[in-house]
C-alpha cells in the first residue's frame, strides 16, 4: 500500500488477519483474558457510576455522609445546611477560634476542589442523647504512584437540634476534598 504526502511516497505494510482457528493457544488465552478484563472494567465503571443511595439524615453518620458528598460535589449550600455554625464563642474560657461565614465557606469549597476525590472512611462514631462524634480518615492519592497516599484523621462533632442532627465542628471543606 502506498500513500503520497506532498510528493513523498510512504509505504505501509499490509497486514492480513487469518481465521481465529489459526491462532495458537497462548495467544488465544491472552485475547480471552483481555476480553474478560475489558468486560469487567466496563461493568465496574457502570456499577460505580450509578447514584449512591441517599444518606439517612436522621442519624449522625447520615449527616456526615451527606456533608462529605455535598462538598465533594461542590455543593457548598447543601453542605452548609448540614451545619449549625454559630458566630459566637461557645465557651468564654476556651481560646478564640476562627469562624467561617457562609460566603467564606462557599469560597473554600470552590477553591479547594481536587481533580480526584479522596477516599473517606468512618473510623468510629459515638452517639448520646443530644451529641455525637464521627471520626473520619481521609486518604488523598498522590500524583506519583510510588509515593502512595497521604492520610489524615479528624473528628466531626454533631448536636441534635429540632430539625435533626447538625455538624457543630468548625467546617473545613478542604479536609474532605
Amino acid at each position: 500500500m502506498r500513500v503520497a504526502y506532498s510528493g513523498v511516497q510512504v509505504r505501509y505494510a499490509v497486514v492480513r488477519v487469518g481465521p481465529l482457528e489459526t491462532i495458537d493457544r497462548p495467544s488465544r488465552l491472552v485475547l480471552v483474558s483481555v476480553g474478560i478484563l475489558a468486560v469487567a472494567g466496563v461493568a465496574a465503571t457502570l456499577l460505580t457510576s450509578l447514584g449512591r443511595p441517599s444518606a439517612d439524615l436522621s442519624t449522625p453518620l447520615g449527616v456526615v455522609a451527606s456533608y462529605v458528598r455535598a462538598i465533594q460535589a461542590g455543593d457548598a449550600d447543601r453542605a452548609w445546611a448540614l451545619t449549625a455554625i454559630t458566630t459566637t464563642q461557645p465557651d468564654p474560657n476556651a481560646p478564640p477560634r476562627p469562624f467561617l461565614s457562609k460566603d467564606d465557606f462557599r469560597q473554600q469549597v470552590a477553591t479547594s476542589r481536587q481533580l480526584t476525590a479522596p477516599r473517606v472512611r468512618v473510623l468510629s462514631s459515638s452517639q448520646g442523647a443530644d451529641a455525637a462524634t464521627v471520626q473520619l480518615e481521609v486518604s488523598h492519592a498522590s500524583a506519583n504512584p510510588l509515593t502512595g497516599s497521604r492520610t489524615e484523621q479528624f473528628t466531626l462533632d454533631l448536636h441534635r437540634q429540632s430539625d435533626g442532627w447538625r455538624i457543630i465542628s468548625d467546617p473545613a471543606p478542604w479536609q474532605v476534598q
